[in-house]
């Protein structure tokens, strides 16, 4: 029968690669959710200005 350092050695890789693949899911998910979020945000900025966010940048230019 093997011992305690034993099992969590042999379990070990497979609990990492479960970290890593989660974590990578956790990033996956706040970058969607901060586009969504800035999405948002730029079409509460277009509707309190009166004129598309873009449109300000454009007639400095001139």
């Amino acid at each position: 029968m093997s011992n305690f350092r034993d099992k969590v050695n042999s379990h070990l890789p497979i609990v990492l690669q479960f970290l890593s693949t989660a974590s990578l899911v956790v990033i996956a998910l706040s970058a969607i959710c901060g586009t969504n979020s800035l999405k948002k945000l730029a079409g509460s900025h277009e509707n309190h200005m009166g004129m598309p966010a873009g449109a300000i940048h454009k007639s400095n230019s001139n």
